[in-house]
């Protein structure tokens, strides 16, 4: 592959083939021009040139058939910078941990007060709903929105809720429902409120005392929101949040049509939710193995096409997961192409070496070379993230 001088460029020329950052990553196809804030931030990250097999033309070079992709590197959608992606997702948390204080100061006057007003709530799931649509790609991060300085009943809420509406989105449930949806996963667990925190939070087994306990929050959820005059439709979901389509859940074992579409969103959404989060006898759980889990539950504890749904949003290695890819690179997913589950978009983060990418760009998976071949553990996490 040869090389081509950063100064032998100009604004408005083509390079005849496809242009590649460090003969790994493709920075231009042959048909978008090079222009001079290109040159600029080249001239910024301290590159003298850039390789290829082609030479700098004034015109696109019409060759009749695709040229072939180079198989040193990923094809790349775009060259993404790790510092904007980490100011937007900072940005997000920022958001989240407004819906946090919103969450927690809504249930210590529950608690304080008896009181649980239906507006504020609404109010605050459009917000939600409109900063979910806006930035997708950085709240639909469940796992790495952190809630560990509230109470994790407070966390859950929020996350069901995010969970919730954007699998109600892949729904095309209309704006209305996916609000009464969202009001419905914020409360769900409000009748948990009420009962002793240990109970929720314990990691050694329940006794059947403890469980039957447990098995009231959602009727005393129903009840609470009853008492405030909530809509008959958020009131049923929280009711239902626990049934199982197979009849095997609680209060009332309900199974298959019986249970509301809400109560199937959040059955699914609040198990989601709770595996994504940290709890304090283990660490969050990675998207992957979240959606594993799920699909081994397919018609016994979830609905079927809440699932198929599910993966619609998320696909099967949800935003934020790190993975291995076939050709070596180690990235983390950030996008979702629909109608391909297996092959999210992802931001590679190392190359084949275990070397830091220094741009991070952005690839799709969609390829037998670029595939994702396995999820990082922990560990591999940990370490990864200190290196870049």
């Amino acid at each position: 592959m040869n090389k081509i001088a950063i100064s032998q460029l100009y604004d408005g020329c083509y390079v005849s083939q496809e242009a590649f950052l460090d003969e790994k990553f493709i920075l231009l196809s042959p048909e978008i021009p090079v222009d001079q804030e290109l040159i600029d931030r080249l001239a910024r990250w301290s590159y003298n040139h850039i390789h290829t097999n082609g030479e700098v033309a004034e015109s696109p070079v019409q060759t009749g058939s695709p040229v072939a992709t180079s198989s040193e590197g990923p094809p790349l959608a775009a060259i993404d910078h790790g510092r904007r992606d980490e100011r937007e997702m900072q940005e997000a948390s920022k958001k989240y941990s407004g819906y946090l204080q919103f969450a927690e100061q809504l249930f210590a006057n529950f608690l304080q007060n008896g009181m649980l007003p239906s507006n504020p709530v609404h109010d605050r799931v459009k917000a939600l709903l409109e900063d979910l649509r806006e930035n997708k790609r950085y709240f639909l991060r469940v796992s790495q929105l952190s809630g560990s300085s509230v109470n994790y009943i407070v966390d859950h809420a929020i996350k069901t809720s995010i969970v919730a509406m954007a699998t109600g989105s892949s729904m095309k449930l209309p704006p209305h429902r996916l609000m009464d949806l969202g009001m419905a996963a914020m409360l769900h667990e409000i009748g948990m409120v009420r009962l002793p925190s240990q109970l929720y939070l314990n990691d050694q087994e329940l006794t059947e005392r403890e469980k039957k306990a447990i098995s009231t929050h959602p009727v005393l959820g129903f009840k609470i929101l009853r008492q405030f005059d909530y809509p008959m439709q958020v009131c049923l979901a929280v009711l239902e949040c626990r049934e199982n389509v197979d009849g095997s859940g609680y209060p009332r074992g309900l199974a298959g049509d019986k249970i509301s579409l809400y109560g199937k969103l959040l059955n699914a959404s609040s198990t989601f939710a709770a595996m994504a989060s940290h709890r304090p006898y283990r660490p969050a759980i990675d998207g992957h193995t979240i959606m594993k889990t799920l699909l081994t539950g397919v018609n016994t504890a979830y609905d079927n096409a809440v699932l198929q749904a599910m993966i619609e949003t998320f696909s099967l290695f949800p935003f934020g997961t790190y993975v291995q890819l076939a050709s070596g690179h180690r990235a983390m997913v950030v996008d979702v192409i629909p109608g391909k589950a297996r092959s999210p978009q992802v931001r590679i983060l190392t190359d084949a070496t275990g070397k830091p990418a220094k741009e991070q760009p952005v690839t799709d998976t969609d390829s037998e070379q670029y595939a994702v071949t396995g999820v990082l553990n922990h560990e591999e996490v940990a370490r990864l993230k200190k290196s870049v």
